[in-house]
């Protein structure tokens, strides 16, 4: 059951995606249909751990697909709202391509540790808790044209890139302890 809520938030990342790459400011709604896509994207992830929990499902596939359904939805916005006509308001393409690179390295070097037989170490700690948390707030912030959103992308962007260098560097311990084995 929490494989197919996460399953969900995969699914709702195309749409939302779609939502805001047709946003123009007379097509106004489009941007509260994505808040209510994003919000749905947000619940269903709280949902699915919750219930993973609860029901003690879980799963490989879970740790697996939960943070890739979180970086999808996440990556789907940010692009979505930097290739949408004239969005009210824009974080600066450095914040973006920062959150995308952290993102692409981080399943970049899971996927480099599974084909190369290492087991990869997907959980998340408290500053990529932290992070992924700034992240979901600045798109809302984004989405609700709330003035707070140039601090909140600001502080987004300090936490995104400090815990991508933390995740690489655990990992980089990691599989140099492994090697003195």
């Amino acid at each position: 059951m929490p494989n197919l809520i996460t399953l969900l938030r995969i699914l709702i990342a195309p749409v939302f995606f779609t939502t805001l790459l047709y946003y123009e400011p007379q097509k106004d709604y489009l941007r509260f249909w994505a808040f209510g896509l994003f919000l749905l994207a947000s619940i269903t992830d709280a949902l699915d751990g919750l219930v993973a929990r609860l029901m003690k499902e879980s799963t490989r596939l879970g740790r697996i697909l939960d943070p890739l359904a979180d970086k999808l939805v996440l990556l789907s916005g940010y692009i979505g709202i930097l290739f949408a006509k004239d969005f009210p308001i824009l974080p600066p393409l450095w914040i973006i391509v920062a959150i995308a690179f952290r993102d692409v390295v981080i399943v970049g070097g899971l996927g480099v540790l599974y084909f190369s037989g290492a087991p990869a170490d997907v959980r998340p700690n408290l500053l990529g808790k932290f992070t992924t948390g700034f992240q979901m707030a600045t798109l809302l912030s984004i989405l609700l044209l709330l003035p707070i959103s140039p601090l909140l992308w600001y502080l987004t962007a300090s936490f995104t890139v400090l815990s991508g260098f933390v995740y690489v560097l655990r990992e980089m311990k990691r599989l140099r302890n492994k090697t003195h084995l």
